[in-house]
């Protein structure tokens, strides 16, 4: 019964011992608690629109620079604008314009203001949200408003000094550009000249009836040129000259000196054979009459050599019958010359009907060639002249963007001063002072209850010694 009297004796006096001390650890963490400053946290809400990169600058085909994007594909590019929020330029610029000293009277470092901010990503959202915690409700304000304004200032220099900086290639590359249309165009300028070029699916057309309309003709020309030689052919079988002897013969018959010798050499011809009946071949009048005939034939000889007569046209071609029959051969010898002159024309004709086919024939199967020639120079001038034009175009539009003052983020949440503290210091203090309170009222506890059991054994041992000692 004593036994049991003691141990509660124990169990009161370590439960007076616990809350003793649990008491005093709280009372010390509620004194430190209130020897902590109170903290005020500003936050401000960023919504991100849209960035041009250097790549999408130069990009004349319009294709990219619309959107934030990030190299990494398991990135989202808002974390590297949180990392340009975070850079030293941007905390020395804040630091610098609201002159934010330590004690000491020393501006503060830009790890300082790192160190109390933070930016998280508002869950499936373009849109940044600042946090910055100081002793101060108006400086947390003034710094979150001002890292946000000198953030978006520098985006607004970034832009700027690309776009001037991707103006200036793209002027480097205009000269370059003006020069490859101008040789596009001269090239196809000196094809079309060369080749005499215009349009080619007309030309097509037009010759196909070019060859179409001298096919015809060269096979009218050809059946006047068969006629004409049948015609000339059997005049020439009737005269028994061919073309030349019988333009001889129809020019000197022509030749009044030619006809009166020709009419003398007759008459003389006639007189011999009247007088072959009367006199022999050597009395002094036949010689007489051989010797006239002789000159007479000597004169038209050189008279028909003079003409340009050849030795094939003998004497007796050049004499007629006289009357109507000379007239006959006169008008045959015209109409044989004529048909002469008509055949050799018809053949000029017809030859130059033919060249004139072969010719069109070689430039209608040329067209294709021409053709697909003149389509890639057309193709190099189009491109050239696009890409001329898009570099125009983009030049103007990078010197628009030159003088830009819109800024790629929204303030859709500025910072204000909050009225609360944080109160979260003095919350901490509490809860250690409670926690550590609890812990040493329980070791408390348990260490008296581990150093209190051996002694009541060894007493209670020590109580049955001495009773038996008694009884004995």
């Amino acid at each position: 019964m004593q036994q049991v009297r003691q141990m509660n004796r124990s169990i009161r006096e370590a439960g007076l011992l616990a809350i003793g001390a649990f008491t005093a650890c709280v009372a010390l963490s509620v004194f430190a608690s209130t020897r902590v400053k109170p903290t005020y946290t500003a936050d401000a809400k960023l919504l991100f629109t849209k960035v041009d990169t250097a790549s999408a600058l130069t990009d004349i085909r319009g294709g990219g620079g619309d959107r934030l994007e990030s190299l990494l594909i398991d990135q989202t590019p808002l974390t590297t604008q949180m990392q340009v929020i975070r850079s030293r330029p941007i905390l020395q610029e804040t630091i610098e314009i609201l002159g934010l000293r330590d004690d000491e009277g020393e501006l503060l470092s830009p790890q300082v203001i790192n160190d109390s901010l933070d930016i998280s990503i508002l869950s499936g959202t373009d849109v940044l949200k600042l946090d910055y915690v100081s002793e101060d409700p108006d400086t947390s304000a003034a710094v979150v408003n001002t890292l946000i304004d000198r953030y978006r200032e520098y985006s607004i220099t970034q832009n700027r000094a690309e776009a001037s900086e991707a103006k200036d290639f793209l002027l480097a590359q205009l000269p370059q550009s003006e020069l490859a249309v101008r040789q596009a165009e001269t090239e196809l300028r000196d094809f079309l000249e060369q080749n005499n070029i215009g349009v080619l699916e007309d030309e097509a057309v037009s010759l196909v009836e070019q060859i179409e309309r001298l096919a015809v003709e060269s096979a009218t020309v050809q059946s006047t040129l068969e006629g004409t030689r049948a015609q000339a052919d059997a005049i020439q079988s009737r005269l028994g000259l061919n073309a030349e002897q019988a333009f001889i013969v129809g020019n000197i018959r022509q030749n009044p000196g030619v006809q009166e010798a020709l009419l003398d050499l007759q008459a003389v011809e006639r007189e011999i054979a009247a007088e072959q009946a009367q006199f022999k071949p050597d009395s002094p009048v036949m010689r007489q009459l051989q010797a006239r005939r002789d000159s007479l034939q000597g004169f038209l000889q050189q008279q028909l050599a003079l003409a340009g007569g050849s030795p094939n046209v003998s004497l007796s071609r050049l004499q007629g019958a006289g009357g109507a029959e000379d007239d006959i051969s006169q008008v045959l010898i015209r109409n044989f010359l004529d048909t002469e002159v008509a055949y050799v024309g018809l053949q000029q004709q017809l030859e130059t009907l033919r060249d004139y086919q072969d010719t069109y024939q070689q430039r209608l199967s040329n067209i294709p060639s021409l053709s697909a020639q003149k389509r890639a120079l057309e193709r190099r001038v189009t491109v050239a002249e696009d890409t001329y034009s898009a570099l125009l175009t983009r030049i103007q539009e990078l010197q628009v963007q030159e003088n830009e003052t819109t800024y790629n983020t929204r303030v859709i949440e500025p910072a204000t001063p909050p009225l609360e503290s944080d109160g979260g210091s003095q919350k901490k203090y509490l809860a250690v002072g409670v926690f550590g309170g609890a812990v040493v009222a329980l070791a408390i506890v348990i260490a008296t209850q581990v150093l209190s059991s051996p002694l009541l054994k060894q007493k209670a041992k020590e109580k049955e010694r001495e009773f038996a000692k008694t009884s004995h």
